[in-house]
């Protein structure tokens, strides 16, 4: 049922009504069918009490039990139909984030924003993602929001396109912000080391100073390096907040003050004061902070490299003279020129010149590749030695450096399942080590210790808790992991992908296209009735509408022979099969594999002595047939890539198994598995073919990734439960996939799952990390173990740890083809999605 809704006030909240009422814009509706689906979907949410549907206006109006169902909720209600919420993206650069606490403040302080479906906050990029309903976007509001929240915010450019000073902001390479801090750093390290060694001489019994210098030299210290976290801490009271800086704050002014009091009261020659511990507190803070910055920069690396490529200006050819414009003012058909060993600005075709173009930044690829006239460039690329003139094709946001950016950004910027649980563990952290520093102090009171021995102890218990560590975990590790991939032209589309990339166990190759060249060619060419010239005419006219690299060869032989295509009235491209035309002479032709031939009714008894000819040595056999009469066959081959049969081999040596799924014949399929060292193979496998292997394997408990390039792949690529798509992939097949390679080789399905199970193991080691630390540490440093001085010293380093590990993930290198095979032992895991 549909109900158009055309007054949008309708909508509003009345005063005297319990419920919130919002209008969600929803994509997808065409009918009253769709609506009725809609509504009943989203009434049975716990929370939802009314939905009234209008299609007219593609959106449902709701109202909603406050607190029950969110806007993300029903986002994925809807998803789990096919359905969509109309919904834009906002990101936004944070500033004055210092731990898990402060990301979930954010996200929080965001996502009560109306019209905000879920907030992603990454405190490794210093980053906000905000997914927003279309028709509620208002960058003030949530502007003011993360303001009153007590950050700092700055709006960032759509689809990657950052502006330097916000890129410095956000990646760390602002240099001024990096000198001030490390002048900071120094002016505090100077105070306090002579503090440190005070207290090593007076525990020996002859300290080098009395109390008043020590009282000096810490409030200077606390003064000048403790300021950042008293406005913290302030501002998180003001807003009734629980922070890390609020820890901070808490354990040394409690041993700075204690000091004082002690001092002022017993006198000159009172002993058990902590100064130095008020000190080393913020000195070992500020050191922790200033390391783990330097680290977060070096796993940023990749993203900031890919920006870096982005060129600031063109020079653009105009009625014969050169005007230099900014990039984003170049309009697509604008003809670029580019000098000698300069950056190609945008993505297009070279109309004149030549040149060798490296595009080893942006795919990975070692050797510069010769261009000219006609081929396709990158931007981003750099040109070798040649002037080339390029037709920008894809500018600004379309080009593919901007898109790869964005997806780089978008999946760094995304939460792994396991993140979830520490943030909801990381929000009572701070409450519950302020309970627990209380707790100490009265147990060592109620066991009749000494004040100073009691306020110690909880000194100590606030100072070492880190839900720094906690909060750095897992984004440290994502950001590394996957800017370390971008490196190696392996995109990984999302977290899910990763998780999903580090669990597979087996992996299907299409094969042409994929574990083959991709560039065909004709080798026989096989008439019934001998007429070579009127097979090659039929076969290149029914091809002129097909993508597939077999039709393009066809095209290709025939133009070797003179031979110009008819015109074609109409094209039907059969996926997994051949294709279908008819040609203004009204001939109509089936070019194709023999399970199309039988398909139509062809009869192949006639050309069976021919068959073995197409297929000697696994060649590609394509069957041509004219109104129903078989006409004689084409023998195609394309031979595999020079790295396929390495690339099996180590992921067969890492515990992954392998199989060839192709819509070519038998023959070719089962030689090229033979040649692989495959011992499953399916040939003649149609899409749907594809797709009900993919089934059976997922319902025996297997994780399967598969591996394509054409249209025909894209069901399979998102039926698996990991679709990889590789470098010459058509759009269809890369929509469909969760890694995209921007590198043609297949050694690079191995880079791609290696690369994901290091990072996810990263991901599980630094939570591991993190959570081990806090549950040893607060109770040692409870029962009186620790001093503050060495409970702040490990706090420092358990945060520059979780971020160190992470950061040796910058250091993974893709093999090569020629690497030594190294054999991985895992036990499989049931995988039990699918998408």
């Amino acid at each position: 049922m549909s109900v158009a809704v055309t007054d949008p006030a309708a909508a509003a909240p009345s005063p005297e009504s319990p419920y919130s009422r919002v209008v969600v814009p929803v994509l997808g509706m065409r009918d009253a069918t769709d609506a009725h689906r809609v509504r009943n979907r989203l009434l049975r949410m716990e929370g939802v009490v009314a939905a009234t549907v209008a299609t007219d206006l593609d959106s449902v109006a709701l109202s909603l039990d406050p607190g029950r169902v969110t806007l993300r909720e029903i986002a994925a209600e809807l998803d789990a139909i096919d359905f969509a919420l109309a919904d834009a993206l906002v990101p936004l650069s944070i500033r004055g984030m210092t731990s898990s606490a402060c990301v979930a403040r954010v996200r929080t302080a965001l996502e009560h924003v109306e019209g905000v479906v879920e907030a992603q906050v990454n405190p490794v990029l210093n980053r906000a993602d905000v997914r927003i309903l279309d028709r509620d976007i208002n960058v003030e509001a949530l502007m003011h929001a993360v303001r009153r929240a007590g950050y700092g915010v700055t709006p960032l450019g759509e689809h990657g396109a950052v502006a330097d000073l916000e890129s410095a902001a956000i990646y760390g390479s602002g240099a001024g912000a990096n000198r001030f801090e490390t002048l900071m750093l120094g002016i505090v390290w100077v105070l306090t080391v002579p503090l440190l060694l005070n207290l090593a001489w007076r525990v020996a019994g002859t300290p080098l100073f009395g109390p008043f210098w020590a009282f000096l030299l810490s409030s200077v210290v606390l003064g000048l390096g403790g300021a950042r976290y008293a406005m913290g801490a302030w501002r998180a009271v003001e807003t009734h907040a629980a922070t890390m800086d609020l820890l901070v704050v808490l354990g040394s002014a409690s041993a700075y003050l204690y000091s004082l009091i002690a001092w002022v009261s017993v006198g000159p020659e009172g002993r058990n004061l902590y100064f130095e511990t008020a000190a080393a507190i913020i000195a070992f803070v500020r050191l922790g902070k200033w390391l783990e910055a330097v680290v977060k920069h070096g796993t940023t690396r990749a993203i900031r490299g890919l920006m870096e490529l982005r060129a600031k200006s063109a020079r653009v050819i105009k009625d014969g003279a050169l005007i230099s414009k900014p990039i984003d003012k170049v309009a697509v058909g604008d003809v670029v020129m580019v000098k000698p060993y300069e950056r190609i600005p945008v993505d297009g075709v070279i109309v004149k010149g030549e040149s060798a173009v490296d595009a080893s930044m942006i795919t990975g690829a070692g050797l510069p590749e010769d261009k000219g006239e006609g081929d396709v460039v990158t931007g981003g690329t750099m040109n070798g030695g040649g002037v080339l003139h390029v037709r920008a094709a894809r500018v600004a946001a379309d080009s593919t450096l901007a898109q790869i950016i964005t997806l780089v950004e978008e999946a760094q910027a995304r939460k792994v399942p396991l993140q979830r649980f520490v943030d909801r563990v990381t929000t009572a952290f701070v409450p519950v080590v302020l309970g627990l520093a209380v707790f100490t102090l009265f147990g060592w009171l109620a066991l009749e210790n000494a004040f100073a021995e009691a306020i110690r102890a909880a000194v100590s218990v606030l100072v070492i808790a880190c839900p720094c560590a906690l909060g750095l975990a897992a984004p440290a590790a994502l950001v590394a992991g996957t800017g370390a991939a971008a490196r190696a032209g392996i995109l990984i589309r999302d977290v899910d992908s990763l998780e999903k990339a580090a669990g597979v166990d087996t992996v299907l190759f299409d094969k042409t296209g994929t574990l083959s060249e991709g560039r065909p060619f004709v080798t026989s060419v096989e008439a019934l009735d001998g007429d070579i010239s009127r097979l090659l005419t039929l076969a290149a006219s029914a091809q002129q509408g097909s993508e597939h690299p077999l039709g393009r060869a066809i095209l290709a032989h025939a133009e070797t022979y003179g031979i110009v295509p008819e015109s074609l009235k109409s094209f039907e491209a059969i996926p997994g099969r051949g294709v279908r035309a008819v040609l203004e002479g009204q001939t109509e032709v089936v070019v194709g594999n023999r399970p199309l031939m039988d398909a139509v009714g062809v009869d192949m008894a006639v050309g069976e002595w021919i068959a073995p000819l197409l297929a000697m040595q696994g060649r590609s056999a394509i069957w041509v047939a004219a109104d129903g009469l078989l006409v004689g066959g084409i023998s195609v081959s394309d031979p595999l890539r020079g790295d396929a049969r390495r690339a099996v081999a180590t992921l067969q040596a890492e515990g992954v198994a392998c199989a060839v799924v192709s819509g070519d014949s038998n023959t070719a399929v089962a030689a090229a598995a033979e040649s692989l060292g495959v011992k499953n193979a399916f040939s003649d496998a149609v899409p749907q073919t594809k797709v009900r292997i993919v089934r059976r394997l997922q319902a025996k408990g297997r994780s399967v990734a598969m591996v394509g390039d054409g249209i025909n792949d894209a069901p399979a690529l998102a039926e698996a439960d990991l679709g990889i798509a590789v470098g010459t992939a058509a759009d269809a097949a890369m929509q469909s996939a969760d890694i995209t390679l921007l590198r043609a080789d297949v050694m690079s399905v191995a880079n791609a799952l290696s690369v994901a199970r290091e990072t996810w193991n990263k991901i599980r080691q630094n939570l591991a990390l993190a959570f081990v630390y806090n549950v040893v540490a607060l109770p040692v440093a409870a029962l009186g173990f620790l001093s503050p001085t060495v409970a702040g010293a490990a706090m420092a380093l358990s945060s520059v740890s979780v971020v160190g590990n992470a950061f040796l993930l910058t250091r993974w290198k893709p093999r090569l083809a020629d690497a030594p095979l190294r054999p991985r032992y895992f036990s499989r895991r049931k995988s039990g999605q699918r998408r």
